[in-house]
C-alpha cells in the first residue's frame, strides 16, 4: 500500500461510514489524517476513531494507543458518552516490523460489548476484507464498504479529492439540516404574548394592584369558587395575569427563551396549540388541586419544557449535544421548588408540563412522518386526562382553603370603612366552608360598627364557641351586652376577658366602667 493509496483507503472508509451509513462527523484534523466519528445511528451509541499513520516500530503503536485513550475521553465528555466505547481503526501501509500483534484487538464481533473500552484494530492493505467484514457485521452495516483495487484507479489523487468533498458535503448537509431544526419558523407569538402580558399587567395596576386580590379576582384570577358558579373563562384569563413584578419578571424572561425556542422549532401553528392545550392543562390542575386564588403563564411555560422534551424524545442525541442537559435541570430545579415552597402552584406547573408533552405529540414536529395512530393516542390522553381533573375538581369536597381569598377580601373591605361589602365577602367564606373564629368575630364587627348590635351578638358567641379563649371576643361581646343593658352578662364577658389578658387596658377600663354602673 503507498501512501497514495493509504489516503484513498481512509478517505474510502469515511465515505462510505458517512455518506452512505449516516454516521456524524465529530472531529476531522485539519492533516486529514485523523477523522472522529459518532455513531448514532441507534443505541448503544458507540464513537470511531480512523487514522492513517505509518507505524514502522511497535512502540509508535503503543504511543498512539495511548494518545488516543486521552483523546478518547474529550471525546466522550464532549458528546456526553462517557459509556461509550471506542474504535480506534488504524489504516498503515504495512504493520510495524517487531511484534505487535498483542497490542491491537481481534476484529470480531464476539470481543465487542461492555461500556468504556477502548479497541484498536489495524488495517493493511493485506487485511482489508478479513479486519472490515466483522466489523461490518458488528456496526450492523448496510453493506460492505467498497475499496477499488489500486490498479483500476490511475488518478488515485483526484478520487482522493473527490471523495473528500462528498465526505464534506454531507457533513454541512447534515449540520444544515439540524440547525434547520432549530429555526423551522419565527417567534412572532411569543412577542404577541409578551405584549399581552405586559399591557394586561400595566391594566391590573392601573386599576388597583396586582398583588391585590381584589383587583387579581376582578380581571380573571383562577377563582375555584367562581368557576364552580360557571366562570370556566378563568381556566384561560389566568394565564395573562401575574401577581408582583417580580412574578412578572421571572415568567416573562421565561416565556421570551422557552417560548422562543419551541416557537422557531413547532412554528407559530404548533405552538399556539401547545401553549393553549399547556395552559389549559395547567389551570385544570391548579383547580383540581390547588383551591388558592392563582394567576400566571407557569402552567403554560412549562408546557414548553414539556414540548422540548418531546423534541428530545423525538431527536435524543440532537437534544443531549445541545440544550438537553440545561433544560432538565432547570425543570428539574423549578419542580424541586415547587415541593418546597408553599406558595408555588406545582400542580398547574406540572399539569402544563404533561400537557405541553401531549400537545407536541399532537401536533407533531414540522417535517416529521404523519404517525396517524400515536397522533390520535396523545389527543385521546389530552382529552382524558384534562376531562378527569375537571370532573375532579368539581365534584371534590371543598376544604375551604378556597374561600380564605373571601376573608382577605373582607378584612380589605373592614380596613376600608365598607362594611357591607366587608360582611357580604364573610358571609360568603362562611358559605364556602371557612371555619375560623377570626371570620365570626369580623363579621361581629361589621355590625357592632353599625350599631347593629342584635345581629353582631351571635357572630361573637360563635367566635367564643370555636375559641373559648379568644379574649377580644369576650371583650366585644361584653361591649354589646353592656350597651344593650345586659350589665350581669356583660360583667360576666368582661372578667373572662380580662382573665385571658390581664395587661389589656381596654379590657380593664371597661371592666371597672361597669363596676360603677353595677357595684357588687
Amino acid at each position: 500500500m503507498s501512501l497514495l493509496t493509504q489516503q484513498l483507503r481512509f478517505w474510502e472508509l469515511l465515505y462510505h461510514l458517512v455518506n452512505k451509513e449516516g454516521m456524524r462527523v465529530v472531529h476531522l484534523s485539519k492533516s486529514d489524517r485523523e477523522a472522529w466519528l459518532e455513531d448514532d445511528r441507534k443505541e448503544p451509541y458507540q464513537i470511531i476513531r480512523i487514522c492513517r499513520k505509518d507505524l514502522d516500530w511497535s512502540r509508535e503503536l503503543r504511543s498512539d494507543i495511548k494518545e488516543t485513550e486521552q483523546k478518547a475521553k474529550q471525546v466522550r465528555k464532549k458528546l456526553g458518552l462517557r459509556q461509550a466505547n471506542v474504535i480506534s481503526l488504524i489504516v498503515s501501509t504495512y504493520p510495524p516490523v517487531d511484534s505487535w500483534e498483542e497490542l491491537t484487538d481481534r476484529p470480531l464481533p464476539l470481543t465487542a460489548g461492555g461500556k468504556q473500552q477502548m479497541r484498536t484494530i489495524l488495517l493493511t492493505e493485506d487485511t482489508l476484507q478479513t479486519v472490515m467484514f466483522p466489523l461490518a457485521t458488528e456496526w450492523k452495516l448496510k453493506e460492505m464498504p467498497d475499496f477499488l483495487p489500486p490498479g483500476m484507479i490511475e488518478e488515485e489523487d483526484e478520487m482522493v479529492r473527490m471523495l473528500r468533498r462528498q465526505v464534506k458535503k454531507a457533513e454541512d448537509k447534515r449540520i444544515e439540516d439540524e440547525r434547520s431544526l432549530f429555526l423551522y419558523g419565527k417567534p412572532v407569538f411569543t412577542f404577541l404574548l409578551l405584549a399581552a402580558i405586559l399591557g394586561m399587567f400595566a391594566l391590573v395596576e392601573r386599576e388597583g394592584s396586582s398583588t391585590d386580590i381584589r383587583t387579581l379576582i376582578k380581571f380573571g384570577a383562577k377563582f375555584n369558587p367562581l368557576i364552580h358558579d360557571g366562570e370556566w373563562w378563568r381556566f384561560f384569563s389566568a394565564m395573562f395575569l401575574h401577581i408582583g413584578f417580580l412574578h412578572l419578571f421571572m415568567n416573562s424572561l421565561a416565556l421570551f427563551y422557552l417560548g422562543g425556542a419551541v416557537e422557531r422549532i413547532f412554528g407559530t401553528g404548533r405552538f399556539i396549540i401547545i401553549y393553549a392545550v399547556a395552559g389549559l392543562s395547567g389551570s385544570v390542575a391548579s383547580f383540581a388541586f390547588n383551591e388558592q386564588v392563582s394567576a400566571g403563564a407557569s402552567g403554560a411555560i412549562f408546557g414548553c419544557f414539556g414540548a422540548l422534551l418531546y423534541f428530545g424524545l423525538k431527536h435524543k442525541r440532537l437534544f443531549f449535544r445541545t440544550m438537553g442537559m440545561n433544560v432538565i435541570v432547570i425543570l428539574i430545579i423549578n419542580l424541586s421548588l415547587g415541593f418546597l415552597v408553599p406558595m408555588i402552584d406545582n400542580g398547574a406547573h406540572i399539569g402544563g408540563l404533561v400537557g405541553g408533552f401531549f400537545a407536541s405529540a399532537i401536533v407533531n414536529l414540522p417535517r416529521s412522518s404523519f404517525n396517524t395512530g400515536r397522533r390520535l393516542a396523545a389527543l385521546g390522553i389530552t382529552v382524558i386526562g384534562i376531562s378527569a381533573l375537571m370532573v375532579y375538581g368539581y365534584t371534590k369536597p371543598s376544604d375551604g382553603s378556597g374561600s380564605l381569598a373571601y376573608v382577605q377580601i373582607g378584612q380589605e373591605y373592614f380596613q376600608e370603612e365598607e362594611y357591607d361589602e366587608a360582611r357580604r365577602y364573610l358571609t360568603l367564606a362562611v358559605e364556602g366552608g371557612v371555619r375560623m373564629k377570626e371570620v365570626y368575630f369580623l363579621l361581629g364587627n361589621t355590625y357592632a360598627m353599625e350599631d347593629q348590635l342584635d345581629e353582631a351578638e351571635p357572630y361573637f358567641k360563635k367566635a367564643i364557641e370555636l375559641d373559648q379563649d379568644f379574649a377580644p371576643a369576650h371583650y366585644n361581646l361584653a361591649l354589646v351586652y353592656y350597651q344593650t343593658g345586659k350589665i350581669e352578662v356583660a360583667k360576666d364577658s368582661v372578667e373572662r376577658a380580662v382573665s385571658l389578658d390581664p395587661d389589656n387596658s381596654q379590657f380593664r377600663e371597661l371592666q371597672e366602667e361597669i363596676e360603677r354602673r353595677n357595684p357588687s
